[in-house]
């Protein structure tokens, strides 16, 4: 691909702001940041007016998009139509998440996030498994039927990638500690979430085993007076971060700038939970034999239950600045922290070695262009 630049007015580069600056990548490394006015006169160059280019959003939570759920088309083309959609609002990767499901259904999904990634589709990384290992009380949207608690020779059945990452949410008081290291000997990234336990259920151990939490305030017990529940552990573990539905619908956005204000810096994540309806033409598609539709722009089944959600990272990230998160800050919650909970360590920064990856977004947070590995979509 060679020698290639865009620039803006201003550039985040995940620590630092320049001004009136260009991003410089080769093939599909960044080499430098350099003043606009210092560029050599033969790169080619695409500069966006009014805009601010910062590290590329990364999603750990896309069960769909474009008029595809990823549990109704698990394959590799489904997933680059996924994030095809998820481009338009500025995420550069993400995690086909797929709902819970059959053991069948698990097997082709890693299967199918392999081969996408063999294939070089731009933009993912991984796949998330959201259960089937969950709490029948904190089901949401999930058919509770499906789940169970699995043994070291269910786990170790199925076709774990080499190169995708894998994101496990399992509701952890109903693994055993055996399972729970099992799964982190394999390099899996494991977050409690669907989870009813209470505060002494998460004991040191398994909380240890543990990254992360899944969509802080939804699916999980309560924070009480005299028990803290899942919601008040996840608040208190400093090692785990927490990913939020930040749509103003999900979450209360006090209650988005509380987490934000108890977790540690880089701790407290973005995610969008969308579904097939976002870059949809029919606002509605079907899960588990249930219609889920757009409805007052939340997603609801026929129980009037939240399925999900029908927002893009832009707009996730817009939320949160209005609500009161600092600009830089909001942008790592984007980019930054999901990378480093995820272990991607060539990504959620614009530095020299680093891959060749950004969002581009207007002076309203509305996303302009993101750059994939390189490649300018």
């Amino acid at each position: 691909m060679g020698m290639k630049a865009i620039s803006a007015a201003r550039l985040f580069d995940g620590t630092h702001y320049h001004h009136d600056a260009a991003l410089i990548w080769n093939n599909d490394v960044i080499e430098a940041i350099l003043p606009i006015a210092e560029l050599p006169s033969d790169i080619e160059h695409q500069h966006y007016a009014n805009a601010l280019i910062a590290p590329g959003f990364i999603d750990l939570q896309v069960n769909g998009g474009g008029d595809v759920m990823f549990n109704s088309d698990i394959s590799a083309s489904a997933i680059e139509t996924i994030c095809h959609a998820h481009r338009k609002h500025g995420t550069a990767y993400l995690l086909p998440t797929l709902i819970s499901s059959t053991p069948q259904d698990i097997s082709q999904a890693l299967t199918a996030t392999e081969q996408a990634i063999e294939a070089h589709v731009p933009g993912v990384i991984g796949v998330h498994l959201e259960g089937p290992w969950l709490s029948k009380e904190k089901k949401g949207a999930h058919n509770a039927e499906l789940f169970y608690s699995p043994t070291i020779n269910d786990l170790a059945d199925f076709p774990w990638p080499k190169q995708a990452k894998v994101l496990v949410t399992a509701a952890v008081e109903n693994m055993s500690d055996e399972t729970l290291d099992w799964l982190q000997q394999q390099g899996v990234t494991l977050s409690c979430g669907h989870s009813n336990a209470t505060a002494a259920q998460l004991t040191p151990r398994k909380l240890s085993r543990i990254d992360g939490f899944t969509h802080l305030f939804n699916a999980m017990s309560a924070f009480e007076g005299r028990e803290p529940g899942v919601i008040g552990t996840a608040l208190h573990t400093d090692h785990a971060w927490c990913s939020i539905i930040t749509d103003g619908i999900h979450v209360h956005p006090n209650n988005v700038m509380l987490a934000q204000k108890v977790k540690p810096a880089g701790k407290l994540l973005i995610v969008t939970d969308a579904m097939a309806t976002l870059g949809s033409e029919t606002n509605r598609f079907e899960l588990d034999g249930q219609v889920i539709e757009v409805i007052d722009n939340k997603l609801v089944n026929s129980e009037g239950r939240l399925a999900g959600a029908h927002i893009g990272m832009d707009e996730s990230v817009a939320n949160v600045i209005a609500w009161g998160i600092d600009e830089a800050e909001a942008l790592r919650m984007a980019s930054t922290y999901p990378a480093q909970a995820m272990n991607l360590t060539q990504l959620g920064q614009l530095k020299p070695g680093y891959r060749a990856a950004a969002t581009v977004l207007s002076n309203d947070y509305q996303s302009q262009a993101v750059l994939v590995d390189g490649q300018l979509l």
